[in-house]
Order: structure tokens, then C-alpha cells, then sequence
């Protein structure tokens, strides 16, 4: 059975259903970004919250950041900060179509092109990308809920930082490329709407990622503070995911192509490569340091430049050999391996399981919560 708890405002004052959220879509020192809309726009002065009066409607704007100031069709503004607002609410930004209003704003040396949007919109926005093509209601739900309780996590951890925006656009956070319609996903942000993973009454920070591989969460060392997520350290292992495509991986290099990849991360000049191996792995048997040998001796690598570096690898769990002319690095799982991992809850839905059992399976010690609506 299902608790649904309304999240009275003395917990998190200023939620609704409502809230506006804040994405940070791309930032720059100096740059250029084209807006468009089809009805046109109305231009606010964020400094002011003045409208700005427009000769005649503008469908299309270009800002050229500089490093003196904002220039505007060319034309140089007084204000670092402006508001774009759709007068049909969608607006067309690199090549994606994004609800909302867009938001420009000086920050220290650079400035930032921030999406505005109601939460909820945003959610399903984001199951663009964060869900799979074809997949049934159930799991649209689960991920749905998943992304719900990130979002509200991160909106309350902002408030302690002196932040313009409440969550990135890239992976970083949660994959955002804007608007879409798919009545499937858009039924699931319905039918879960308001309703979000917490624990001790507050939202959780639900990662997930593609594939888990098995690994145990709990068993991970440093990537995740258990003190403060203790939801996140599953102390046993998803094996719904192992029928999966991505469930293994091979990365196979050429010897020259290796070399040259590895260079990027050493100023010790490699002419050749003798040995790759794995030196040390935490008790989830995640790799954390990687052995090169060479004529002039072993160079060594944390996992986290080692996998900056070689675009192919997909998790950390993984061996490393040389065989011949060739470096080959084999794993399992696609992704971080903490949290729900999808293609393991997609299993789970295959199987029988509701929503409610899946996000019970990868995050324990959750209760379910509604926001309260005004």
C-alpha cells in the first residue's frame, strides 16, 4: 500500500504545485545565443521588473555576450539581466523547443541562459530524455517520481547557496532538451503528479542511472555521503538488469590510439605501452586506480581521469589488459550503479511489480509524499 503524505508548508514554505523551476541551459564569458518565438516576445528588465516597450513584435532576438556587456541585435543594453517571455509560451533555443520563459543574468566574469518553467512541466520535459522510447506506463511512473524527488531536493538545497538556478540541464543532473509529446509519459507525470520520494519529511536525492550491473550501492566508496542519503546504500544487488543490451560492454583500442588517448592525461611522454592493469578496486569491486606500464616505468591513473579520457567506457566497474596491438577493457553496467537503475525497473515492471514496488526495491527506507497545492 501506497502513503501519501501532504507536505504541510511549515516543512518546505514555499512549494506548490506551481513552483517555478530554474534551469541552467548554458553559460558563456563570451558567446552568442538566438532565441525565437513564434508569436514574438515581451522583454522585461529583471533589474526593474519593468516591461520593456518593443517599436514592434519580435519573433526572433540574438544576445552576443561580451566581455564589456550584452548586446542585443547588435545593439548594446544597459542591464545584464532580461527576461524573455513567450507570448505563446514556447520558445526555440539550439535547435530544441522549450516551455517558459527564458532568463539571462550576469554572474561574476560569465553569464547564464536560464529556462523558467513550471515544475511539473519540467518533469515531463525531462522524460524526454531520462526515459526510454516505448516503454510502458508503470516505469514512466517510477521515473517520473524519480525525477520529481531530484528536482525538489535540488530546489531545497539551493536555497542555502547563492545560486540563479535550481538544476542543470546536462547529466550532471537530469538530461533536459526541452518540450515534447508523448501521451504515454505525459499520462505518467498525471498520474503521479505532486507525489515525490522522501525521507525524514524531505525529498530525496534520487540518482539513477541506465544499468547498475549488479554492483551493490552500498558497497561504493566515495562517491555518495550515506550519513546524509542513507536511502541511497542498498545493501543488496539488483539482478533484474542482466538480460539487458548494456548490461556488459567490451572498449577495444589500437595500441597507437591508446597511447594517444592516455597522452591527453600525462605530461610523461609514452612511446609505447607494455601492461594495463587494474591496481585497486573498493569493495564493490569499482575500479579506482589503473597501472600503465611503460619502457620508462608504471604511470598511474585514478578511474575518474581514466574515464574522462576513454569516451567508451561506460561504468567503473571494468578489467583492463593488453592483448597484442590492442588495449581491451571489458565491464558491466552503464552508468554510477546507485540509485534505481532503469533497465533493472523496467524488468521489475516486466515481471508484475507497480511503480510503487520498484522505487521500494532501490530506495529503501522512502515513504511517498504529495505537495501540498494552494
Amino acid at each position: 500500500m501506497m502513503f501519501i503524505y501532504s507536505l504541510f508548508l511549515f516543512l518546505i514554505p514555499s512549494f506548490s504545485y506551481s513552483i517555478p523551476v530554474r534551469v541552467l541551459l548554458d553559460q558563456t564569458k563570451t558567446g552568442t545565443w538566438t532565441l525565437s518565438a513564434r508569436k514574438g516576445f515581451k522583454l522585461r528588465n529583471r533589474e526593474t521588473d519593468k516591461l520593456l516597450t518593443l517599436k514592434q513584435t519580435r519573433h526572433k532576438f540574438t544576445i552576443e555576450c561580451r566581455q564589456d556587456a550584452v548586446y542585443l541585435d547588435g545593439k548594446k543594453l544597459c542591464y545584464d539581466n532580461m527576461l524573455f517571455e513567450p507570448i505563446d509560451g514556447i520558445v526555440s533555443f539550439d535547435k530544441g523547443v522549450y516551455e517558459g520563459a527564458f532568463y539571462l543574468q550576469k554572474d561574476k566574469d560569465r553569464y547564464l541562459l536560464i529556462n523558467i518553467l513550471p515544475l511539473e512541466n519540467y518533469v515531463f520535459s525531462v522524460l524526454k530524455t531520462e526515459s526510454w522510447p516505448g516503454w510502458p506506463l508503470e516505469i514512466n511512473k517510477a521515473i517520473a517520481i524519480a525525477c520529481r524527488s531530484y528536482l525538489l531536493h535540488k530546489l531545497l538545497s539551493s536555497r542555502n547557496k547563492d545560486c540563479a538556478y535550481h538544476i542543470k540541464n546536462t547529466n550532471y543532473d537530469q538530461t533536459y532538451t526541452g518540450l515534447h509529446n508523448c501521451p504515454i509519459r505525459r499520462q505518467a507525470v498525471h498520474e503521479t503528479q505532486d507525489v515525490f520520494l522522501s525521507h525524514e519529511g524531505q525529498p530525496i536525492l534520487a540518482m539513477f542511472d541506465c544499468c547498475c550491473g549488479g554492483i551493490i550501492p552500498g558497497s561504493i566508496d566515495g562517491v555518495i555521503d550515506f550519513k546524509k542519503a542513507p536511502y541511497l546504500k542498498r545493501n543488496y544487488a539488483c539482478h533484474f538488469c542482466r538480460s539487458c543490451k548494456i548490461y556488459t560492454w567490451t572498449a577495444s583500442y589500437e595500441l597507437d590510439h591508446f597511447i594517444d588517448l592516455l597522452q591527453e592525461g600525462t605530461h610523461t611522454i609514452i612511446h609505447d605501452v607494455k601492461t594495463v592493469k587494474i591496481v585497486q578496486k573498493d569493495k564493490a569491486g569499482l575500479v579506482q586506480d589503473i597501472q600503465v606500464g611503460t619502457p620508462r616505468g608504471p604511470l598511474s591513473f585514478a578511474s575518474q581521469d581514466f574515464y574522462r579520457l576513454f569516451k567508451d567506457i561506460k561504468s567503473f566497474s571494468f578489467t583492463a589488459s593488453k592483448k597484442g596491438n590492442k588495449v581491451v577493457l571489458k565491464g558491466k553496467g552503464y552508468g554510477h550503479h546507485v540509485g534505481m537503475c532503469q533497465w533493472g525497473a523496467r524488468e521489475m515492471v516486466n515481471r508484475g511489480s507497480d511503480y510503487k514496488k520498484v522505487l521500494e526495491f532501490y530506495y529503501p527506507n522512502t515513504k511517498f509524499m504529495r505537495l501540498e497545492r494552494k
